[in-house]
This record gives C-alpha cells, structure tokens and sequence, in this order.
C-alpha cells in the first residue's frame, strides 16, 4: 500500500497498478465520535485485503471537521492530489456543498455512507454521486410509525438542526405524520448547534402541549437539549422521539439527568456480508462497529471495486463502473472475498457485490435501494449506553 507521498502508478487495466481513494470524514466538530467510526471502516477494506491482492491502493484522509466551508476545502486538497474517488462526505449539508462546488464539476466520484437527505437525490451531479446510506424520506416514514405505534400520539412538535439534513427530516416526518397517520404538527423549531440554551426553543416547541416531542440533531446539541428540557420537568408530559445523528452513547456522560427512555430511529446494517464485516472491524479495531460503519466500509469496497474494473484513475469511468460491479449477473462478492473481487474486477470479469450495511444495488440517482431500520432508546446499563428494541422496515 501506498503512502500518501508516493508516485501512484496510473497505468490502465489489469492488477499491476494502484487505485487512488480520497476519504473525507469528520474528525472533529459535531459528528467527531462518528466521523473517525466511519474513517476507520472506510479504511478497514484496504487494511484487511494489502496483502492479498497485487493491486496496490493510495489513499488520503481529510478532516471536513462537521462543516461545509472545511468539506470544500478539504474536497479541493483531494482533487488538487489527484484523487478520481472519495469516500464521503459524510454529514448531509457538507455532501451536498462540497460535491457542488468542487467533487461534480471536477468529475470526481463519491460515495457517502452517511449523507441522508433527500435534497441529495435531485441534485445535478452528472451521476457522479452515490450514497450508501439510506434517504431520510424513508427514515421520515419509520419515525411516523413509531410516533403513532408506540407512543400513540396524535400530534407532535419537531426541533431540528438549522441545516438541510434537519429541514429536509423534519419535513418529510411531517408529511408522513399528518397524511400517513392523520397527526398533527404543532410547531417545527430550527435550533443553532451547540448553543448554551434551548429555553426558547423548547418553549415555542412545547407551547401547545404536543404528546411527543422529535429532536432532530446531533450529539452536540442533544447534550445542552435535554438537559434544557430536564432542567424544566417537562421529561414527564411529553414522549422523546431522535434520529440517527442523536444515537452516540456518550451523551450519558455528557448530560446531567437520565436519557433512559429516550428513543430514537436510525439506518439497519443488514447486509449479507454484516457478520463479515464486523468480524473483521472487532478485530482491526477492539471495539463493536457504530453507526454507519457497516455503510463506510461499503462504500470503500465499491469505489475500489469500481476503480479496479474501470482499469483507470479517471472518474467518468469509474462512475460508469460503479453499477457494474453491484448489480450484474457476475460472481457475487461479499466482504469475506473482496481481495478476489478487485482481482476478478481489475482482469475485466463481472463482479457483484452484495455488501455490510445492505445488499448496495443502487438506483438510477445513486441512491442505494432497501429500508431497514432500528428502533432504539437510550439505556444506561446496556453495553454501548442503547438497546434496540426492534427493527422495523419503510
């Protein structure tokens, strides 16, 4: 494998060359404690299988550090470096600037594993851009459901992040609530990220007395929230519904009063090649894989598989590629065999991969096809701080 300052070989086809694979993740900011979960998995592919093929890869990581105007930045040092594929971005607003502004119009692929609003369909991308992770349009379905299912609530108050992940979320929960569940939205409050108080927030939120109350955000506004809505005994008139970005176990050590109770959405790994993966993730790293890993670790498998087919570093190409090996008659590829996967795709044979975090057939917007989700809720005496209830599909 490749340092990051070494030559890479761009010589086209066959198993004697290198692929090049950016990676951009965040490593600090708000989605930290998940960003450096993902940047392993994403790295897990190559660090498994250098030994076992000919091909050789160079890769280099870049810190989007949770915001758009650094995922530019550091989506320009990929391009400026020569990198035809990228791993990410991972948080939604940072995909969709930073593949606008620099990865589509200079043909680079990526693939993110986490970036789950729905803007990111219709975007003009050349089909350059595919995701792993699932559209929060179905993730907006799983969360009516359960709003009604299991809290049985006729009406409910939204508070979302000020981003188009949180817009775009809250949004469709409240179509899905009100024309799929006959509920009504009572209010729906943008909040600042990291802000010292929600006092405002939860009272214009609360002010009509909703039955549940749905935090769309992440770990860094979670924390001050519900604490804020502790601190004014409201935990014991309205039921807390959260999504995927508020599922991080820290949050118990940083909160004051008990998130026990608090439950909460997020995307199912449920790939045929999940208990590969995982296996592999225990071993790399001694510790469980986390949100979104299972579709980071997909989401590398598939650019390299891609590269490798496309038998160039040329983005137009692997672009055209990235079908090819996931959804074709050819020899299906799991993560156990992906050594003999990049070695079938680089000598021109039709693979298919059938990945962790779902099966990876993608549609004709890059978006990746299945819904499974976990029904989860904060308990502080389970392993990892959460228990998934169940799991529920959209």
């Amino acid at each position: 494998m490749l340092g990051t300052d070494e030559q890479a070989d761009d010589s086209v086809g066959g198993t004697d060359r290198t692929l090049k694979l950016g990676i951009l993740s965040p490593l600090s900011g708000g989605l930290e404690g998940i960003g450096t979960a993902t940047r392993d998995a994403a790295l897990l592919p190559i660090e498994r299988f250098e030994d076992e093929t000919d091909l050789s890869i160079d890769y280099q990581v870049g810190d989007t550090e949770t915001s758009p105007s650094a995922g530019v930045q550091s989506a320009n040092d990929l391009v400026n470096a020569g990198y035809p594929m990228v791993n990410g971005p991972l948080a939604s607003d940072v995909t969709l600037q930073a593949t606008q502004q620099v990865l589509i119009p200079y043909r680079v692929v990526n693939c993110s594993a986490g970036a789950t609003s729905p803007t990111i369909t219709s975007v003009n991308d050349a089909g350059l851009s595919f995701r792993t992770a699932l559209s929060d349009s179905l993730q907006a379905v799983a969360l009516a459901e359960q709003a009604v299912a299991d809290f049985g609530a006729e009406s409910a108050a939204s508070l979302y992040v000020d981003n188009d992940y949180g817009w775009q979320l809250t949004q469709s929960f409240s179509q899905a609530f009100e024309s799929e569940r006959d509920g009504t939205v009572t209010a729906k409050v943008a909040v600042t990220e990291g802000a010292d108080s929600y006092d405002d927030a939860l009272d214009t939120a609360l002010a009509d007395d909703p039955d549940l109350l749905v935090v769309i955000g992440y770990p860094d506004t979670g924390a001050q929230l519900f604490d804020d809505l502790a601190d004014r005994g409201a935990r014991d008139d309205v039921d807390v519904l959260v999504t995927e970005g508020m599922q991080e176990s820290t949050l118990h050590e940083r909160t004051e009063h008990s998130l026990d109770g608090i439950r909460g959405t997020a995307p199912l790994a449920s790939g045929p090649g999940y208990d590969e993966f995982s296996e592999q993730y225990v071993d790399a790293y001694d510790e469980e894989p986390g949100l979104f890993t299972a579709h980071s670790y997909d989401a590398s498998a598939v650019l390299l598989l891609a590269n490798a087919y496309a038998g160039q570093n040329d983005g137009t190409a692997i672009r055209n590629a990235m079908r090819s090996v996931t959804y074709t008659p050819g020899e299906t590829i799991t993560p156990a065999s992906l050594a003999e996967g990049l070695e079938r795709a680089a000598q021109g044979e039709n693979v298919a991969y059938e990945g962790a975090s779902s099966s990876v057939t993608f549609d004709e917007n890059g978006d990746v096809m299945g819904a499974n989700f976990s029904y989860w809720e904060f308990d502080e005496q389970a392993d990892g701080g959460i228990t998934e209830l169940e799991q529920v599909s959209a």
